[in-house]
């Protein structure tokens, strides 16, 4: 990438070679922690390193501790500090200038920069401002580290200092706020960090006091700065034992909390609350790949008030806030306004609202750690709270507790989803509450169990939605992807809904934004987090600015497009169903499969006495549709009392786990017993006279079905909350368009198929049969009703 694109790329922009330098290495030190870094590309102007540029790899997103660590390099190379900073990956650019944080999306010309550096009033940081920015790298470059010191400092906090495990976060959080509000006087050069074992015990020792008054006088200061950040009477600093104070604040001092919050932020939950707070409120910390690609759907604005009802740690307020802040730096406006729009960022349009005491206590700290704006963050049940007014919100971005009954009666009769109901879903009433805050014309974008928008029991709170708020995009998330964060293993997606609104300029959307993810960023199903470079959501975000007729693929295989709103179908909502609408309209010679079959289930009871031909759902390949043995059983060695009934040459559709592509026709088994099947089976009958299949060519039916196409509609259709137990509902499956060859063709395809199965079905009964004879001649007990398959 370096190579082949990026210094042919800085050549035309007017660079010569000799004004790069390559992969410079820089210690950084603080204390008795060290690590090196190294700079991709450094470009020199007049002897003077004025451009950082690094490097990432396609497939890399770039993240936000991305920028600052390439930001916080340009300040330490000189003194005084590079003009700018690049992160590219070959397609996104984004270029920060050190002194204002302006950014711009490409790497600038040498003109460009020279006339930059002409402009520019350079700032050269005192030595205490530039250990801060050091910690700041020694953060960002150590993750790993700073998990192992705050897991240690738990240990401490707990074992050395006797602190209860349920109080040990209250603690931590009273230090990580000391350490922050530390930080920012040095940021606002308003004197030293004052966080270290040496300050401590010089000012304890110059003032006759003790180690820990002299820390509770920094938390107090602390706590004037950043009032109401603990519950009535949880203020107070616990921790008495001056060995694990010490311990802890010189274990955490080289690191840097402020700007930087993430890591810590993620550590302090894992460490401290993520085994605490399963309970009932069944609370999941969302990935952050999830969360940046939500808040770069909804893309807030300016004057956006936004909300998170559930907001948990704090991870869509402070992206949203990074998002907006950073519009507000790049706005071409004055310093005196583009204050004043932070100053209403931070005081007015930040707000949260979470059940749990520690998590909202972790939500303030995040918010602080990442800049301000924590002052409208609420604890309680957010359904009957007097904080949060209807009408009042642009924006909702939320990861509500998922399938959890919420069961008061008085508060469901004020909802008109919980209304004459002794229980609901609690997804289900954030969703209605969310709506109520938004002003009409607001946007609501939420985490949902996918089960919500597909299955046939959640049709009444899909019919009511689409009353209430017209469709903005459904983008399905894999399997296990919230397994990382907590074990959940519900089958997600995301949600984007406009609350409808009466008003004659009010204009719905046109179009609905689909998506299928394959992969996002981190393995998932996998209980620990890992991270990875595939990731289907930066490639949705890269087309998402044009709205195309035709269903795209990603490089992993997940697919997405655009919906007209007209063609939505309300009876299901999922991304997969409304994505067959685009692409089964694009089949030539297409038919609905319920004007060629009808779709039945005949079942019968099973008799203990009577022997059934029984034929499982394992027993039929999942490669070709194939049958090689149907077992002979007793009724009483049936578990099941009803079963499905079959015969030769019925079309049989396993409608579990569609991705297996059991789709076959019945082999040529005798009429001497009944045959049955797994109620998991539907039987396709040609509709008579149906004017596209004459029913002696009925059989080409099983490879139609089986083919790419339409295995692709099939596949999408699954209900359920994992693809091994996903289900074909028979409305959806006979809603399959298929494509109809013709005459010769199907004539073709029925004659294979015959010949196949019948073929296939007497060599290998003439198999087995053989095989058993030759074991009965060595005295084995064997019997060929022990064989599924050959």
């Amino acid at each position: 990438m370096k190579v082949k694109v990026i210094i042919p790329y800085l050549k035309q922009l007017g660079y010569h070679e000799e004004e790069m330098r390559f992969e410079n290495p820089m210690e950084v030190v603080i204390g008795s922690k060290k690590t090196i870094v190294y700079s991709d590309i450094e470009i020199e102007l007049n002897g003077v390193v004025e451009l950082i540029i690094d490097v990432k790899k396609p497939s890399h997103g770039i993240l936000q501790k991305d920028l600052l660590q390439a930001s916080s390099y340009a300040k330490l190379i000189n003194t005084p500090p590079a003009l700018m900073s690049t992160i590219t990956n070959g397609t996104d650019t984004i270029t920060t200038n050190t002194f204002t944080g302006e950014q711009i999306d490409d790497i600038p010309s040498k003109a460009q920069l020279m006339k930059k550096v002409n402009n520019s009033k350079k700032k050269i940081y005192s030595e205490i401002q530039l250990q801060e920015i050091k910690s700041v790298l020694l953060t960002l470059l150590e993750p790993k580290e700073l998990y192992r010191i705050i897991n240690n400092s738990k240990n401490v906090i707990e074992k050395k200092a006797l602190i209860r495990s349920d109080q040990s976060f209250k603690e931590i959080t009273k230090i990580i706020l000391v350490k922050m509000n530390e930080e920012r006087r040095v940021t606002l050069e308003e004197g030293q960090n004052r966080f270290s074992k040496e300050y401590l015990e010089k000012f304890s020792k110059a003032n006759g006091i003790s180690i820990n008054e002299a820390f509770v006088r920094l938390f107090n200061e602390a706590k004037e700065k950043y009032p109401n950040i603990y519950p009535e009477g949880e203020g107070n600093f616990l921790i008495t034992d001056e060995e694990a104070l010490i311990r802890v604040v010189n274990d955490l001092a080289p690191f840097s909390f402020l700007g930087t919050g993430e890591d810590i932020k993620g550590a302090v939950y894992e460490i401290f609350l993520k085994g605490t707070l399963r309970g009932d409120f069944d609370q999941y910390f969302t990935p952050r790949e999830i969360v940046d690609f939500i808040v770069e759907l909804a893309d807030p604005q300016f004057d956006d008030v936004f909300l998170d009802p559930a907001c948990g740690s704090g991870g869509f307020l402070i992206q949203a806030f990074n998002y907006v802040n950073q519009k507000i730096i790049n706005a071409k406006e004055s310093e005196v306004e583009r204050k004043k729009k932070f100053s209403n960022l931070v005081d007015k349009h930040i707000w949260g609202h979470e059940a749990d005491k520690d998590l909202q206590v972790l939500a303030k700290i995040n918010l602080i750690m990442h800049g301000d704006g924590w002052n409208n963050i609420y604890q309680g049940d957010t359904l009957i709270s007097p904080n949060l007014k209807n009408d009042f919100f642009d924006l909702v971005l939320t990861n509500p507790p998922f399938t959890i009954k919420y069961e008061f009666p008085e508060t469901l009769s004020n909802y008109e989803m919980g209304l004459g109901k002794q229980k609901e879903e609690l997804d289900i009433l954030f969703v209605e509450k969310s709506l109520d805050v938004l002003k009409p014309g607001g946007d609501l974008y939420i985490v949902l169990p996918e089960g919500l928008l597909n299955n046939n029991s959640y049709q009444y709170f899909r019919n009511w939605l689409m009353e209430k708020a017209d469709l903005l995009c459904c983008i399905s998330l894999p399997e296990g992807a919230f397994i990382p964060m907590g074990g959940s293993v519900s089958k997600t997606c995301i949600l984007g809904v406009r609350k409808k609104s009466k008003e004659n300029n009010y204009i719905p959307p046109t179009h609905a934004f689909l998506g299928v993810a394959k992969e996002v960023g981190f393995e998932s199903g996998k209980k620990l987090y890992k991270k990875i470079e595939k990731n289907d959501l930066h490639e949705f975000i890269k087309d998402y600015d044009e709205i195309f007729e035709e269903v795209r693929e990603t490089t992993n295989g997940g697919e997405y497009g655009w919906i007209k709103t007209e063609d939505i179908d309300i009876k299901r909502l999922g991304a997969s169903h409304l994505l067959n609408i685009i692409d089964s309209s694009e089949i030539r010679n297409a038919v609905k499969l319920s004007d060629i079959v009808i779709i039945e289930q005949p079942k019968i009871r099973i008799e203990d006495s009577k022997t059934y031909y029984y034929l499982e759902i394992p027993d039929i390949s999942s490669s070709t549709g194939a049958i090689t043995n149907i077992r002979l059983l007793k009724g009483e060695n049936i578990t099941s009392s009803t079963l499905v009934s079959f015969k030769a040459s019925d079309i049989l559709f396993a409608r579990i786990n569609p991705r297996k592509n059991r789709i076959t026709l019945a082999p040529p088994i005798s009429d001497e017993y009944e045959a049955v099947t797994s109620n998991e089976i539907y039987l396709l009958s040609l509709i008579k006279d149906n004017g596209y299949i004459r029913e002696n060519y009925s059989s080409a039916l099983v490879p139609i079905l089986r083919s790419d196409i339409v295995k692709r509609q099939i596949v999408r259709l699954g209900v359920g909350s994992s693809s091994s137990r996903a289900r074909v509902y028979p409305e959806d499956l006979a809603n399959i368009r298929v494509p109809i060859p013709d005459e010769n063709v199907l004539e073709k395809l029925s004659q294979l198929t015959n010949s196949n199965t019948n073929k296939l079905w007497q060599e290998s009964q003439k198999m087995i049969d053989n095989y058993v004879e030759m074991q009965v001649l060595l005295d084995s007990n064997i019997n060929k009703n022990e064989f599924r398959s050959i």
